[in-house]
């Protein structure tokens, strides 16, 4: 089976993202300032490997409420004719620094291009999901939404993007100003802090 190279963004409430789909009003939405959870920064690393792409995806989070019970929430996939089925490989979620985690449950939400995960309960005044999934490559084209950002009513702190390319790919878009690492060879980086994008990360390239 064809994976193809897509992106995912961070949990959402799905009605919370629904307007994030439909307006740019930068008003803080009061629904997601009272959710238990504030959403802080992320990294996030693509890695081009064959015909899939596998993201590897690091959330941290402010507990409003430490213990307080968290609702199901939604992981959204982008609706994008480039882009195909995706499968989820892993999830869980562990207090800041701590290397223990706890498995996250989700499933599939049907009738849309989604999953739905439930965290544990706080356990901390931060914590961190992890999340690892692949994606199908149709084209060489990878996208990452960021937009849904504005549901959560705030900027991100910090956000970091690592893209790996096919070895000799030559990267001939992207939608943020990436920059080579030190890393290793067809290696890509773009770190902002504020984070309130207006378009979606996006990478195309020629092998």
């Amino acid at each position: 089976m064809r994976f193809r190279a897509a992106a995912s963004i961070f949990l959402v409430i799905a009605t919370s993202l629904a307007v994030a789909q439909t307006t740019r009003d930068p008003r803080p939405n009061p629904f997601m300032t009272a959710f238990p959870l504030a959403f802080d920064s992320e990294h996030i690393r693509l890695d081009i490997i064959g015909d899939s792409v596998e993201v590897h995806a690091s959330y941290v989070l402010h507990c409003r409420a430490a213990g307080r019970p968290l609702p199901p929430l939604m992981y959204p996939f982008p609706d994008d004719s480039l882009m195909g089925g995706f499968r989820m490989i892993s999830a869980c979620m562990r207090a800041w620094h701590d290397s223990v985690s706890a498995p996250v449950r989700w499933e599939d939400v049907p009738g849309t291009n989604a999953v739905r995960m439930w965290l544990p309960g706080c356990a901390a005044d931060t914590i961190v999901t992890d999340v690892i999934y692949r994606q199908e490559l149709h084209d060489n084209y990878a996208r990452y939404i960021v937009t849904t950002t504005r549901a959560w009513g705030r900027p991100l702190t910090r956000a970091s993007f690592d893209i790996q390319l096919p070895p000799g790919a030559i990267p001939i878009e992207f939608s943020f100003p990436f920059e080579p690492t030190t890393g290793g060879a067809d290696r890509y980086r773009y770190e902002a802090t504020d984070f309130m994008p207006d378009r979606d990360i996006m990478v195309r390239w020629r092998e």
